[in-house]
């Protein structure tokens, strides 16, 4: 019973974190994410990640197509190649990019807490109003197995630089939590603060992700 009430406090501080936010700031958007991921020879996976994003009002803002193939010859270490197909929804007609993202990551668990450093390199950021160039994305995550509970709540935060104007642009907050169903299935909510280093409006996210791992 008090593992319940645990669980349940959170969603509510998740969701009233959202909604105080989303009062302090000038945009607020909402990100659907689905994932479809297959493993082979081993070590190996490709996924391929339909993606679409929602402004204030819940008009289509941006949608996208990644296709991710993964390896990770260690447990701790993983490296991945990603290319996308950004479409940003415009009134005088849809604009499409296309993009590519290589990834390192290395992890490693204490305890109930699994830590993970993914350094990311892309020919973009991931939002079409970002000043073009190359960036460095570093993400720091923190992910806790809570025991006899199907639910990892997770935090973390990221950094983007631009190579090609050597200026850092934004950072990222993120706070969620993810569930497993079964072997195959799991489903994930999350509130990110986006926040720049300018005068620009932060931005207060929504996510909203299922994953079906076969």
């Amino acid at each position: 019973m008090r593992l319940k009430m645990k669980r349940i406090l959170f969603v509510i501080i998740l969701i009233c974190s959202v909604l105080f936010v989303q009062g302090k700031t000038k945009k607020f958007g909402t990100w659907v994410e689905l994932e479809f991921s297959k493993e082979f020879l081993k070590d190996f996976e490709f996924s391929v990640v339909p993606e679409v994003r929602f402004q204030d009002d819940y008009s289509v803002d941006e949608y996208m197509f990644d296709g991710v193939l993964s390896y990770e010859p260690l447990k701790f270490l993983k490296f991945s190649a990603a290319y996308r197909i950004n479409t940003n929804v415009k009134k005088k007609g849809d604009e499409t990019a296309h993009r590519l993202a290589f990834d390192i990551q290395v992890k490693k668990e204490i305890g109930r807490l699994e830590a993970s450093l993914r350094t990311r390199f892309t020919n973009y950021t991931d939002q079409s109003d970002d000043d073009p160039g190359n960036y460095f994305r570093p993400r720091l995550k923190l992910e806790y197995d809570i025991k006899g509970n199907k639910i990892r709540p997770f935090t973390s935060f990221e950094l983007f630089r631009n190579i090609t104007s050597k200026e850092f642009q934004k950072e990222r907050f993120d706070i969620g939590f993810t569930r497993k169903f079964g072997k195959i299935h799991r489903v994930g909510l999350y509130y990110r603060l986006q926040d720049y280093f300018s005068d620009r409006n932060s931005i207060n996210i929504l996510g909203i992700e299922y994953r079906l791992k076969i």
